[in-house]
C-alpha cells in the first residue's frame, strides 16, 4: 500500500460514468453549470464533505450518492442521515437549515459577479487617481505662480 505524506499535495483523478448512472449524469450537469474558476474548489469540497460523512458512518456515501436524483431535498438529507446513524437532530430546525443552504448557494453567485464589479471598480479608481494626479499638478503650479507674483509686492 501507498505511504503518502499528509502533508504533500495528493492529485486525485476520478470518472463520471453518466450512460451508466443517473447520478453521475446529474453530477456532470452540475459542475458543468459551475464558472470554470469554480470547479476546483468545487471538486475539493465535494471530497471533504465525502470524507467527513464517511467519517460519521461509512454507509452514508454509498447511500446519499445512490438516491442523488433532481428531486432530492434537504430534508431528504437529513431523514436518511438520521436513520442511517440512529440520530435525531434536536439543534436545528429544517427550514433554518434550508435558507441556510439558500443563502450559501447566493453568495457563490454573488462572489463572481462582486468580483467583476470589483475589476470595473478599481479600473475607475485607478483612472481617478491619474486624473486627481494631473489637476493636483497644474494646482501646484497655478499655486507657485500665485506666490511669486505675491511675493513681488
Amino acid at each position: 500500500m501507498e505511504s503518502s505524506d499528509p502533508k504533500k499535495r495528493k492529485k486525485v483523478v476520478a470518472y463520471l460514468h453518466p450512460t451508466l448512472y443517473p447520478q453521475d449524469s446529474l453530477t456532470q450537469q452540475t459542475i458543468d453549470s459551475l464558472p470554470i474558476q469554480m470547479r476546483g474548489d468545487f471538486y475539493r469540497q465535494s471530497l471533504i464533505c465525502g470524507a467527513a460523512l464517511y467519517s460519521v458512518d461509512p454507509r452514508l456515501l454509498t447511500l446519499i450518492s445512490g438516491f442523488f436524483s433532481e428531486k432530492i431535498t434537504a430534508e431528504n438529507l437529513v431523514k436518511l442521515i438520521e436513520q442511517t446513524t440512529g440520530y435525531t437532530s434536536t439543534s436545528i430546525d429544517i427550514n433554518v437549515l434550508k435558507n441556510i443552504i439558500e443563502a450559501s448557494s447566493e453568495n457563490k453567485s454573488e462572489s463572481i459577479a462582486s468580483k467583476d464589479d470589483f475589476e470595473e471598480q478599481t479600473r475607475r479608481n485607478l483612472s481617478m487617481l491619474k486624473n486627481n494626479k494631473r489637476r493636483a499638478g497644474s494646482v501646484i503650479t497655478c499655486s507657485s505662480f500665485i506666490m511669486r507674483d505675491q511675493q513681488r509686492f
